[in-house]
């Protein structure tokens, strides 16, 4: 066989690996109707086989409800989804009613291939979420796209946050990082977009990817990985979807939003913490300090020295003491005296 031939033959076989992986991808999938996700469906981890369902917006969000007392929302990041909050809801679930829903785009929220996943949407269905609950305030907690869901509420509903504390977010015009780009450029592009999806299903290359957004690497267990990519690659319209969702994230107008909200950072007074992993490649120490400087309400910035952008999941420990502490100081500092219980001698 001639050296032509033989290259004929294997740039087919290379074309024939290559519409495979594309059609299994759903890249011919195209705009349509209806839900891009069937929770119902897929393969969920036990985690994730906890979420409940209720309708916001036409949305039918998937979230967490767990413990009793003052409710206490989490709002996660990108491209995670409540999953990145499993170490944490146990310890504040002694506490609190904890909350956690997956954000529009993410997770296990059913959305449509055509629906909006943006901030402001996002903002609107986390004001709805609480109302269909019956919930006029909580204490927020937000992380990385979660955190800036929570800078567009300041504007929005500042009066659904009790106490907020804010953990290594996207604001500013620091998103996405300088770290992470290449890679969503590669999923969001159509011809690596296959190619990717594809890797993702390889344990050495979920962990290649991941390990950006963690200082601490054993904390990104073989089942950690599998529960971040589980809610992108499962089916064609899941990946479809979290498309929709980078191609967003790379949209300038999208994030101007997160430096036209530092007109109302700048008035909101409810207490704020400024909870930030030190190691973080992604977003760095200057972009906390600045949250300090621009929000009135920040109470202090505390520092958590071996974690990077998923604390939560580095020190879940330390985090959620951390929070727990806050909101105690914070409700002590609010109780008149004439409600404290004397000591009894």
């Amino acid at each position: 066989m001639t050296l032509p031939r033989l290259a004929v033959l294997a740039a087919g076989g290379l074309a024939s690996i290559y519409t495979l992986l594309a059609v299994r991808s759903g890249t011919f999938l195209g705009p349509r109707r209806g839900p891009a996700v069937r929770p119902d469906h897929d393969p969920l981890e036990e985690f994730s086989q906890r979420k409940r369902f209720v309708d916001v917006g036409g949305h039918s969000v998937a979230y967490i409800d767990e413990g009793e007392g003052e409710p206490l929302l989490l709002l996660h990041g990108c491209p995670f989804h409540s999953y990145e909050w499993r170490e944490v809801i146990p310890l504040l679930s002694r506490r609190f009613r904890v909350l956690a829903p997956d954000l529009l785009g993410l997770g296990d929220t059913v959305v449509g291939l055509e629906a909006d996943y943006r901030l402001p949407e996002d903002a609107d269905m986390v004001r709805g979420f609480l109302e269909a609950l019956g919930i006029k305030s909580a204490h927020v907690v937000g992380h990385d796209h979660g955190g800036a869901t929570a800078l567009l509420l300041m504007e929005r509903a500042p009066q659904i946050m009790r106490t907020l504390t804010l953990t290594n977010i996207e604001a500013y015009d620091a998103w996405p990082s300088e770290e992470e780009r290449p890679y969503l450029q590669l999923i969001v592009n159509p011809v690596t977009s296959p190619i990717v999806w594809a890797l993702l299903h390889m344990p050495a290359f979920r962990r290649h990817i991941f390990s950006i957004a963690a200082h601490r690497k054993e904390a990104l267990t073989e089942d950690v990985l599998q529960a971040f990519v589980r809610p992108h690659i499962s089916t064609p319209a899941r990946w479809q979807r979290l498309r929709t969702f980078l191609r967003w994230q790379l949209d300038r107008e999208h994030n101007q939003l997160t430096v036209r909200a530092v007109e109302w950072m700048r008035t909101f007074k409810t207490p704020t913490l400024v909870l930030w992993g030190q190691r973080d490649g992604n977003f760095g120490e200057s972009i906390a300090q600045r949250l300090a400087d621009d929000i009135p309400g920040v109470v202090r910035v505390e520092w958590l020295e071996d974690s990077g952008h998923l604390p939560m999941i580095e020190e879940p420990q330390r985090y959620a003491d951390a929070v727990m502490s806050f909101i105690s100081e914070i409700d002590e500092a609010s109780t008149p005296a004439s409600e404290v219980t004397a000591p009894k001698w």
